[in-house]
């Protein structure tokens, strides 16, 4: 088994964020493995499987998203895993997953873990705020 640099997957994952946050959607080859998998996207309908998927998520997401942004608030490593806590935030301006644009803006948290393979990210389990995100968009009304 190769030795794990510790900071080889802190970059490939700030640089995953990197092209999330500039929506370079064609930089997915670069960061993530053929047969990546994630889970718990928003406005997925179970598992992602698969580069192509993947890249299709993540159009459809930036899409209704323009603006947006994701920084890195805690991150920690054991060896081929890695789990990053970030802020995310953007604006509802075009429909995503079927949602009518908003025009409003979020800021929510997110917990994403991380399985590393060959120095590309080949799984992705990530939890995030949808309800408190649906409720600063005005979709869900607070009580």
């Amino acid at each position: 088994m190769a030795e794990t640099r510790p900071l080889e997957h802190k970059q490939m994952i700030e640089r995953y964020l990197t092209a999330f946050n500039e929506q370079d959607v064609d930089a997915s080859p670069e960061l993530v493995t053929e047969d990546v998998l994630a889970q718990g996207l928003i406005g997925a309908d179970g598992d992602v499987n698969g580069i192509e998927e993947y890249g299709e998520w993540w159009r459809e997401t930036l899409s209704g998203l323009p603006d947006a942004h994701i920084e890195i608030d805690d991150y920690l490593q054991s060896g081929e895993r890695a789990a990053a806590r970030w802020t995310f935030t953007g604006t509802h301006e075009k429909d995503l997953f079927e949602i009518p644009a908003t025009n409003r803006a979020f800021e929510i948290t997110a917990l994403a873990l991380f399985r590393m393979e060959g120095g590309k990210i080949a799984e992705k389990r990530y939890r995030q705020d949808d309800l408190g995100m649906l409720q600063q968009l005005g979709i869900i009304e607070v009580d």
